[in-house]
């Protein structure tokens, strides 16, 4: 094995380490929105200004239903939260600094209003394909006024024409060609259902969790659905894997050392077979 063969490996171990950062949601049933995340890649770190944007709307929006089994609240201060801060999210939830981050929601009144238990969020972002953009694309796949408007316009005298079901399939991120699926989801809508553009099937037991405005960030940023969006599932991300960046920092050393021993390796090797040559 020459120097560069050697490399070569080395690259594609690196490579195969790093790839599941990199997954996509290709073999999701629906394209999910793509968005840049400051953490994703061999050398990406979370953005801590917004996973503390993140830390308010999960705490004020997202644990009035979900928990967050897997955090203890104290351990939000790495984020610049106070300690009066800290006692006061966990406050609102009967809790204390040190207690896990559980919704205040009881599992009975859950099935009572929702007819499920809502998942508990810690690692909500490694549970489905798609990762990151899954969950940003859940809560950002509602439809908005406007899209509500026109599914009602569209269906206001009962018959949905051909025209308008292809139209309302760009609406709704459905198959322009399944017209008739496209006919059933009006109906559905029409009916109170809950429809989410990029859920698989579409209709799912959670209502629309939150839109523009429903937090005001303490650093000033603006409030919209997209921003609360990205925030909360960046907090997420950390929640699922808070020593992403310390595991990636020893990775870096770790290759290092493996190119090292490579090079040291392939020398050995020239030294050794070069009396046989």
């Amino acid at each position: 094995m020459n120097l560069k063969k050697a490399l070569a490996l080395s690259a594609l171990v690196l490579g195969l380490a790093v790839a599941p950062q990199m997954a996509t949601a290709s073999g999701n049933a629906v394209e999910l929105p793509n968005e840049e995340w400051s953490h994703l890649g061999p050398f990406g770190k979370f953005d801590k200004a917004q996973i503390k944007r993140g830390i308010q709307v999960a705490t004020e929006v997202c644990m009035g239903c979900h928990s967050i089994k897997y955090l203890k609240f104290d351990q939000l201060r790495q984020f610049g939260i106070t300690e009066d801060e800290v006692n006061n999210m966990a406050g609102n939830y009967n809790a204390t600094k040190l207690d896990k981050m559980l919704t205040g929601l009881a599992p009975e009144d859950a099935k009572e209003s929702y007819g499920t238990v809502p998942p508990d969020l810690s690692l909500m972002t490694k549970a489905r394909k798609g990762y990151e953009n899954y969950l940003y694309g859940i809560l950002t796949g509602y439809l908005t006024d406007d899209e509500a408007a026109k599914v009602s316009e569209a269906s206001e005298d009962g018959n949905v024409t051909d025209e308008e079901a292809k139209h309302l399939a760009e609406v709704l991120h459905m198959d322009p060609h399944n017209l008739e699926a496209v006919r059933k989801a009006v109906t559905r809508i029409n009916g109170g259902d809950n429809f989410n553009k990029y859920f698989a099937g579409h209709f799912f037991a959670m209502p629309k969790p939150m839109g523009a405005n429903q937090v005001e960030y303490a650093d000033g940023t603006k409030a919209t659905l997209e921003q609360q969006a990205k925030d909360v599932t960046a907090f997420l991300a950390w929640a699922s894997e808070p020593n992403l960046e310390k595991r990636k920092a020893t990775g870096k050393y770790v290759i290092l050392y493996l190119l090292l021993l490579t090079g040291m390796l392939y020398a050995v090797k020239r030294r050794i077979w070069s009396r046989i040559h």
